[in-house]
């Protein structure tokens, strides 16, 4: 007769995970606009690319991924809100254009990684707005998405952090 032992061995980690956390001061490189969630594709238009070449002709050391701050945001469709989009750099150098050089002061925030589509992002600030309610925390109104993979033409594979702003 043949014993046959198995062992298995799992480890859990609960993913996408809410944490509460400082992000220290950042450079870097911005065009700020006035959106709304329902406008916010066709104002917002190729602004992204042109940022982003407009680095890469100054030479400048890209220290992150891509950012993008909300600034009165409510979560409704039709609310006017300041998008600011953001590359990190090291340092601030030659004539930015139609863009501006501006440091992020430190934000502290309730943060959770979403991974998959961007049309889902509206569960992860309904997780996070719902810790925050439970928790009493108050806010200030400011949310970020970090941009960590972009995957356009399979979005299930993209990587976001969102960044609500905790006072």
């Amino acid at each position: 007769m043949i014993i046959l032992t198995v062992t298995l061995s799992f480890t859990t980690q609960k993913l996408n995970a809410m944490e509460k956390k400082k992000v220290e001061k950042t450079t870097v490189i911005m065009y700020s606009l006035q959106s709304s969630l329902a406008t916010m594709t066709q104002d917002v238009g190729d602004i992204a690319n042109e940022l982003m070449s407009k680095a890469q002709s100054l030479g400048l050391e890209i220290t992150g991924p891509q950012l993008w701050q909300y600034v009165g945001s409510d979560g409704q469709l039709n609310t006017k809100f300041k998008l600011d989009i953001c590359i990190p750099v090291k340092t601030a150098k030659g004539d930015p254009g139609k863009f501006k050089f501006v440091t992020l002061p430190e934000f502290n925030c309730i943060s959770e990684i979403h991974k998959g589509s961007w049309d889902k992002l509206g569960n992860v600030y309904q997780r996070i707005m719902g810790e925050i309610t439970r928790k009493s925390i108050p806010i200030t109104g400011t949310s970020r998405e970090i941009y960590i993979t972009c995957d356009f033409a399979n979005q299930e594979n993209c990587v976001t952090e969102v960044q609500m702003e905790i006072q």
